[in-house]
């Protein structure tokens, strides 16, 4: 069957391949996104994965509860002051946990560079222009700026880039091409053969391969509501036979 690169799990693949070639440890880490569409839900995933705490702010009440039935967010909170006082134990603890806030963007990114908190990372998946000098202030704290917007669809969007930010699908072209790694995707017909299908797949990776087996033992807790019963995983050519 060929990959589905816009699939859920192919984004959330793609995202997270990102993050942890950026950092292999997020844990005590903050990420920041404004939107909650596809790439935005792939991110909170990701960023569970990766080890870190995810906050999404989207102003869509309709997005926010697709992102709960997805398992995209743990919650959903309507003031910046409830998201707080959710993700500093578990940042403190070093837990990965998806937060959703309700509200508009451009206003609690502002109370956010008001309040002084500083994420490790933020995407702003709207590409809103007006975000522009929140953005700046992060990026002089510390913050790194990833324009995620081209992840989900391979080529450049029609919105302007996010300025002075990491061009994510730049970055991870080059380490695909560098590892010779290709999309691979297997369809089971139970939970149990998709299991079975993880067990060898593991069996095959190298020790060292943390990113590749990370992956594998954390996607059937993060992505069990995802059907097709599906596995999506970076391989080399050789690899690929050796699993068909």
């Amino acid at each position: 069957m060929p990959p589905s690169p816009n699939s859920a799990q192919a984004i959330t693949l793609r995202t997270f391949t990102l993050l942890h070639t950026l950092r292999q440890d997020w844990g005590g880490s903050l990420i920041l996104a404004c939107g909650l569409n596809l790439q935005g839900s792939a991110l909170a995933l990701a960023s569970n994965i990766a080890g870190a705490v995810c906050l999404s702010i989207e102003d869509n009440p309709a997005t926010l509860k697709d992102a709960i039935r997805s398992g995209s967010c743990d919650f959903i909170v309507n003031t910046l002051d409830e998201a707080l006082r959710a993700i500093k134990n578990e940042i403190r603890k070093h837990l990965p946990l998806s937060a959703g806030l309700q509200g508009s963007p451009t206003t609690i990114l502002q109370e956010i560079i008001e309040r002084g908190v500083s994420p490790q990372l933020f995407a702003d998946l709207t590409r809103n222009p007006t975000h522009a000098a929140a953005i700046a202030v992060l990026q002089s704290q510390g913050t790194l700026i990833a324009d995620l917007a081209d992840l989900e669809s391979h080529e450049p969007t029609s919105s302007a880039p996010t300025p002075n930010a990491l061009n994510a699908e730049a970055h991870l072209t080059a380490i695909l091409h560098q590892q010779n790694w290709h999309l691979g995707t297997f369809t089971f017909p139970t939970p149990a053969a998709q299991r079975a299908f993880d067990t060898h797949a593991l069996s095959l990776l190298p020790a060292g391969d943390h990113l590749r087996r990370r992956w594998l033992n954390a996607a059937p807790r993060i992505l069990q509501r995802e059907r097709p019963i599906q596995r999506l995983l970076w391989l080399t050519p050789q690899e690929q036979q050796s699993l068909v």
